[in-house]
């Protein structure tokens, strides 16, 4: 299996005024094709630093990719960098000066003298054109690895990955086929999944599982590797069969998108539409599921009924209600999932009300306190949960993402 490390390149990055989230979509595209990524590494734009990084990486991998410092400022180094590692001199690559020239043209900008650094190139180096942007990116053989280095911009990067490295992926020898599966599970903590499915998650072994956490939901990954597509693929869906009784109980869905997608393209293929009435979450249910395309075909409508008297109001909530049960109330919120579902005239409703925090919070319902309700003209259900109160954004995320998985059992039960 090929060997890669990551590169990412910056001072934006490693002074954290800009999250990296290139490294994540060149890890799962690499994985995709089979290729094992051993590191990330971030660093900044001094040259000596930089030096030092692309050098051990170049020795050690068989495939690096690096992102960032393509630009025509005196701090975009990259090129520089890269062509003092390789012993090489830079030089200006002819075709690029004119490609940037005419996406200048094009769209009605001057160019700068500086500029013209932008189409210079390690002299052993092949160019990568780049359509998105004036910044072109290159590929060498540095060291023992394959370099391929691209622009940071991810309108820029993402199409450019498609075009250049991806063909280089599928003809490469060592890349083996992949197979991907992903169940998400909600409820246990993640040291007793992992207990659970322990024997499944031992170093060396294919498929490789692992867990991985995020705002609550807890995702079991299984990427396998074959000779042959199907038989990774094979070997991938055995694996998931093992573990899928392991975590029936607390199973919420399976598939390598989240669990909004699932929420659309589940209720969509029923003709079922949604609505929502929200309070702590103020609106996120409805933002996650919008978010999604397609989402009109299901979507109904939501309601923010932060107040107590706009749940009276645009939900009908009983005032008799809040007064014996509190607005933070299995009984509240399924009454706003009522509300919400018959307002909208939805198949199906859910309401949340809860204690996000940091403050309001009391003995009885702390901070993290959230109650939900479901309705889907059939049957009302209502509980309450105790979210780790960590900040009120995890809070209010992880109640959301609670709500949309209630959706999902329900229409398990259809």
């Amino acid at each position: 299996m090929l060997r890669a490390e990551i590169l990412a390149i910056g001072d934006e990055l490693t002074h954290g005024q800009i999250q990296d989230t290139n490294s994540r979509y060149i890890a799962n595209l690499l994985e995709r094709h089979g290729v094992d990524v051993a590191r990330f590494a971030t660093v900044s734009d001094a040259p000596d630093e930089m030096h030092d990084v692309l050098r051990e990486s170049c020795a050690r991998a068989d495939l690096v990719v690096a992102t960032g410092g393509l630009g025509p400022t005196e701090d975009d180094r990259t090129r520089d960098v890269v062509a003092r590692v390789a012993g090489e001199p830079l030089v200006v690559d002819e075709p690029a000066w004119q490609a940037i020239e005419r996406r200048f043209a094009a769209i009605g900008r001057t160019l700068s003298p500086s500029n013209r650094r932008q189409a210079e190139r390690p002299e052993s180096a092949r160019t990568l054109g780049n359509e998105w942007g004036t910044a072109p990116g290159f590929a060498m053989h540095v060291g023992r690895a394959e370099l391929f280095v691209f622009p940071g911009v991810p309108r820029e990067l993402y199409p450019m990955l498609e075009r250049h490295l991806e063909p280089y992926l599928m003809t490469c020898e060592g890349a083996r086929p992949m197979a991907f599966a992903r169940l998400q599970v909600i409820g246990p903590p993640e040291s007793v999944l992992g207990e659970r499915i322990a024997e499944f998650m031992q170093h060396g072994r294919n498929p490789r599982v692992g867990i991985t956490a995020s705002m609550g939901v807890l995702s079991v990954r299984i990427a396998a590797s074959g000779d042959t597509s199907d038989q990774a693929r094979d070997l991938c869906e055995a694996t998931a069969a093992e573990i899928r009784p392991i975590v029936r109980e607390d199973l919420v869905c399976e598939g390598l998108e989240d669990i909004p997608h699932h929420v659309v393209e589940r209720m969509s293929a029923l003709g079922l539409t949604l609505a929502t009435g929200e309070s702590c979450t103020g609106g996120l249910v409805a933002q996650m599921v919008t978010a999604v395309p397609g989402a009109s075909r299901m979507f109904a409508g939501g309601f923010v009924t932060y107040q107590a008297a706009r749940k009276v109001a645009d939900l009908g909530v009983p005032e008799s209600l809040i007064a014996a049960h509190g607005e933070v109330s299995p009984e509240v919120a399924a009454a706003m999932a009522t509300g919400a579902r018959e307002r909208a005239g939805a198949s199906i409703g859910i309401g949340i009300s809860g204690i996000a925090g940091p403050d309001g919070g009391t003995p009885d319902k702390p901070v993290g306190f959230v109650c939900f309700g479901i309705d889907d003209g059939r049957r009302v259900t209502s509980w309450s949960r105790r979210l780790p109160p960590l900040d009120r954004g995890f809070v209010r995320h992880r109640a959301a993402v609670e709500a949309l998985a209630a959706v999902l059992r329900r229409l398990d039960e259809r």
